[in-house]
């Protein structure tokens, strides 16, 4: 008897590719803002790769990401072990991040 695994896709037709526009610092978090991407839809999971163009004055402070494309609102990001990342942990340059849709966790992998 053969036996069927369940299981999502992601990432078909290829990795989207978002880009940083501006930063919005507070006294308690630091927000990346993206504009909306049509290569990725509010109900997209997996990889997305993303281009930081600029560095937060306060890089002690936990990061968010504000892509309304994917989560309609700022979500937080965090490391593979579930550790909020701050901005010492985003260089300018490209980062590569998982998006799961259904937990709403955004992880940064690279």
């Amino acid at each position: 008897m053969a036996t069927s695994f369940v299981y999502n896709r992601v990432n078909q037709c290829g990795i989207p590719c978002i880009e940083s526009r501006s930063i919005t610092e507070s006294t308690t978090s630091v927000v990346f803002n993206f504009n909306a991407s049509p290569a990725v839809s509010p109900r997209f999971s997996g990889l997305i790769a993303v281009k930081i163009d600029e560095t937060p004055t306060d890089t002690t402070l936990p990061v968010s990401f504000n892509v309304p494309s994917i989560a309609g609102t700022t979500i937080t990001v965090s490391t593979f072990g579930g550790t909020a990342v701050t901005g010492a942990d985003l260089a300018e340059g490209i980062h590569l991040v998982f998006y799961d849709r259904e937990n709403g966790i955004l992880q940064l992998l690279v």
